[in-house]
């Protein structure tokens, strides 16, 4: 399908059915989130995969019982990392990648590039980071869709419980959850979108 078709098909799967994503085919997804864009190249996740029955029933429960947690094939739990300040071994790890071999020019952009973060507080970080692993939610979700794999994002969960059921240590926490699997029916109603002129402006300069 081109691209069009795709962000078309793409929606929200509320139960899905026992069949099982390949482990091919989760690869794909898995390598198609990490190569999601975010700010600064800090690339601020990490995935937790969940693929049995019992695990994705017991995150259910922390997800209101939500039937598309229980009922996934697969369960992507995307974590939030924290230590992204000037100080931090990954954020300085990320950018060394490119900020060439002369530690001039390695300290001069690290101080551009963590200007922010550096002023951010735990909760600030957080909240950064969460942001950008919306976008390899996103990305992993339409990586799926093009495999004929259905998804559900999951943001409605007891986010405290999540981390301990998950057994977190700082620099995580949990961002976000992506279901995956295969629909169980056909949807009910169709897809439902504000019209393109309710949503787009053109800026026009006063004259």
């Amino acid at each position: 399908m081109n691209f069009k078709e795709l962000i078309s098909k793409r929606r929200v799967c509320k139960l899905f059915n026992d069949k099982k994503i390949s482990e091919e085919d989760l690869h794909f997804i898995l390598e198609s989130g990490i190569l999601a864009p975010s700010s600064h190249g800090f690339e601020p996740w990490k995935f937790i995969i969940l693929d049995k029955k019992e695990d994705n029933q017991k995150l259910a429960k922390l997800c209101f019982d939500q039937a598309s947690v229980a009922s996934a094939s697969h369960n992507i739990i995307l974590l939030a990392r924290k230590d992204l300040q000037s100080k931090d071994e990954f954020a300085q790890k990320q950018i060394r990648r490119f900020a060439g071999s002369k530690e001039e020019n390695f300290q001069k952009i690290l101080k551009i590039y963590t200007h922010d973060t550096d002023a951010m507080d735990e909760k600030e970080l957080y909240h950064f980071a969460q942001l950008q692993c919306y976008l390899a939610m996103m990305q992993m979700s339409l990586a799926a869709m093009s495999l004929g794999i259905d998804s559900c994002m999951i943001g409605g969960y007891e986010k405290d419980k999540v981390d301990d059921f998950l057994k977190l240590e700082y620099p995580f926490e949990t961002a976000v959850i992506l279901s995956l699997g295969y629909q169980a029916h056909e949807p009910k109603y169709p897809t439902q979108r504000l019209k393109f002129d309710e949503v787009v402006e053109f800026y026009k300069e006063e004259q």
